[in-house]
């Protein structure tokens, strides 16, 4: 058994194809995410041991001492992907404060405070990885995503000014930033499929690679990233978006 891994937001999408791609090349994967049935069904796909743990990162500050024994008697955690995030689309007159602060507790803050929780974990072992899944809106902006889009690009920031310090205890930080990928996040995903095919070609034309992401896209990233496979690259911000970053 290869090292230990944590995966926010791991019931469903991305982030559950994080997990099962980690687990399929070895390692010990603990899901993390608001839904026990959900990370239950996730659980029963990954194909080496895992541990699920069900809870709000909103609500982190209560987990902490539990987040730290569930470490205990595991494979050594060396790598962390933050990947809990929500997204909610709405012109910068109607988003309101709420939006604001829900956006930056999840989007931001507890990506902070659990990278925070794990650092001297990392330090101590003087080996770790962090991938933090942002946004190629963190990027590039679009009309409507004010909040979403700001908070991601400071994520993007948080990423490279962490790789600064973590370089002197070998601790890694990278960025992965996903464009249109089909997962419940979007609206057309859960549509009848003429429906969802008619949206999906239409969004497909705003690529270079005219197609929508896959949540494997993604977890093929993030696994380089998070690995040792990239064990000389710290404060990459990697767009995985089918070019529509630069189109």
């Amino acid at each position: 058994m290869k090292s230990s891994v944590i995966v926010t937001g791991a019931s469903s999408g991305i982030g559950a194809e994080i997990a099962r791609e980690f687990s399929k090349n070895g390692h010990f994967v603990f899901l993390f995410g608001r839904d026990q049935k959900k990370l239950q069904l996730v659980q029963k796909t990954c194909l080496n041991e895992t541990e699920i743990f069900a809870f709000d990162l909103k609500d982190l500050k209560d987990f902490k001492t539990t987040i730290l024994n569930l470490l205990e008697n595991r494979p050594p955690l060396e790598i962390l992907v933050n990947n809990a995030g929500i997204y909610k689309q709405s012109r910068f007159e109607m988003t309101s404060t709420e939006i604001w602060n829900e956006q930056f507790q999840v989007n931001l803050l507890a990506p902070v405070e659990l990278t925070q929780l794990i650092w001297p974990l990392f330090i101590k072992n003087k080996k770790g990885s962090v991938v933090n899944i942002s946004s190629t809106l963190g990027i590039k902006p679009a009309p409507g995503t004010s909040a979403y889009s700001a908070i991601k690009a400071a994520l993007n920031n948080l990423t490279i000014t962490l790789a600064q310090e973590g370089g002197a205890h070998n601790i890694r930080v990278n960025a992965v930033c996903p464009g249109i990928v089909d997962t419940p996040i979007h609206t057309f995903h859960n549509l009848k499929p003429d429906e969802k095919s008619k949206i999906t070609t239409e969004l497909a034309t705003l690529q270079m690679l005219p197609r929508i992401g896959q949540p494997s896209d993604i977890a093929q990233a993030t696994y380089f990233l998070g690995s040792d496979q990239s064990a000389w690259t710290t404060g990459a911000i990697l767009s995985v978006d089918g070019g529509i970053g630069q189109k």
